[in-house]
């Protein structure tokens, strides 16, 4: 796998890497693995048009949708139907790993790369402000 499959967020602790894509299953799902550094969130959100699974490789995993919150450990799933505000963080105290799928794929892989984009800048120029 080559580095531009994968990509980081060191604001929240995230780290993807883009396992199957839209382009490898006809639009149908996307596959990415995530692992959260301790500490490490997906930030509250909802999909209007994708429903979410996450099922933990190792470590625990935290997902709150709506007001239902559970922790995951290896092998155990979560869903989350479209529509429904969610979020996920590592609930201990290594590294968590989930594989995330996503149906159907949308645009869900630009979207992921524009909003890790978009907090390595703002973490870059807020960085810079705190220097000066």
């Amino acid at each position: 796998m080559t580095r531009e499959n994968e990509i980081s967020d060191p604001l929240t602790g995230q780290h993807l890497k883009f396992v199957q894509r839209a382009a490898d299953t006809g639009g149908e799902f996307l596959h990415v693995e995530v692992r959260l550094s301790p500490g490490g969130y997906v930030p509250r959100h909802a999909h209007l048009r994708q429903d979410e699974r996450v099922t933990v490789l190792s470590g625990e995993v935290a997902v709150k949708v709506g007001r239902r919150e559970q922790v995951l450990h290896r092998g155990e799933s979560a869903e989350v139907g479209r529509r429904h505000l969610h979020r996920v963080w590592n609930a201990g105290p290594v590294d968590a790993r989930f594989l995330l799928e996503v149906r159907p794929a949308r645009r869900m892989e630009g979207a992921m790369r524009t909003v890790v984009r978009v907090t390595g800048w703002v973490n870059a120029l807020t960085r810079r402000s705190r220097a000066r």
